[in-house]
């Protein structure tokens, strides 16, 4: 990460806690021209805006001119989720921001996979296990909710880690949140996660509750979906009922570079790569290429097709 940010901690001059109200499009001649909520105005040859697709769908108003119709409205048409993200071996909390994809992730870490060993039948967990409606642990899931994970000990040796990730969805994400938000104090959240999952994890093979291998280690639970600044949310996604996403999405890459306006991110990715931080980082590369164009710098490499 220092490698890929030394270009811009060497060159840039990075203005942080410096929050965006307004961006004004070239007018003949000129420049583009940000404000700032605190009142300062900067002005720039191009604006490549890397705002999250949450942040866009809200803020459409902060764009004078306005943005192009076709624009406007592939922002409106992609839907955005809100999945939460975490560091190795701890706990993350995701909800998607639509009932219909209203989806959780949790990751609980171990100080073993102790998953993988073989119990008396020579049986062990790898990759995915489920748990399909339930019919125990009723006083906390009186809903027999279903539950998935996928075990992240056996990818490969430099990447693995005795961890646990819960895939979660609908009611039981919302009353997940709504619980962890109501704990005043960590202990108590981590209390909570550890308990209402447990019912679960302990089915898994050679679980031993006296066994300090199966006692889960600390958690981070991370909320996107209450950060203004990434408009409530993480990434785009398609749901049901969109008619052209294809469209919108070479929209949205497309930006307004007559008013110097760019758009980067993962909503702006080669398809095989959306709502990811590979995708993100090509779309940069992409806007790169195609600036690099406008000013006689080179020629920008379009996308294959099938991305």
């Amino acid at each position: 990460m220092e490698e890929i940010a030394r270009p811009a901690t060497n060159d840039a001059t990075i203005k942080y806690e410096t929050i965006v109200s307004k961006i004004h499009g070239k007018s003949a001649g000129g420049k583009v021209k940000v404000e700032a909520a605190s009142g300062q105005t900067f002005e720039f040859d191009e604006v490549v805006l890397t705002a999250p697709l949450g942040w866009l769908k809200q803020h459409l108003d902060a764009f004078n001119p306005p943005l192009p119709g076709s624009m406007a409205d592939a922002i409106g048409n992609i839907s955005y989720g809100c999945l939460e993200k975490v560091s190795r071996c701890r706990v993350a909390l995701a909800s998607l921001n639509t009932p219909e994809l209203n989806c959780l992730q949790v990751y609980i870490s171990f100080p073993e996979a102790f998953w993988l060993r073989p119990d008396v039948d020579g049986g062990t967990v790898q990759g995915f296990c489920q748990w399909l409606s339930p019919n125990y642990a009723l006083d906390s899931n009186p809903n027999r909710w279903t539950h998935e994970i996928v075990e992240l000990a056996s990818l490969t040796p430099t990447t693995s880690h005795p961890t646990l990730l819960f895939y979660i969805y609908g009611d039981e994400s919302q009353h997940i949140t709504s619980s962890l938000r109501s704990l005043v104090t960590k202990a108590k959240q981590d209390d909570f996660l550890f308990s209402f999952f447990k019912p679960y994890y302990s089915r898994l093979p050679c679980f031993d509750e006296a066994d300090p291998a199966c006692r889960p280690t600390g958690c981070l639970a991370t909320d996107w979906l209450n950060d203004d600044l990434a408009g409530n949310g993480s990434y785009g996604n398609f749901q049901v009922g969109l008619q052209e996403g294809d469209r919108d999405i070479r929209a949205m890459r497309e930006g307004v570079p007559s008013e110097g306006l760019w758009l980067a991110g993962e909503h702006t990715a080669p398809f095989v790569a959306l709502g990811t931080v590979t995708g993100a980082y090509w779309s940069g590369e992409s806007v790169g290429r195609r600036i690099a164009e406008v000013y006689g710098k080179g020629k920008a490499t379009p996308l294959p097709e099938g991305l």
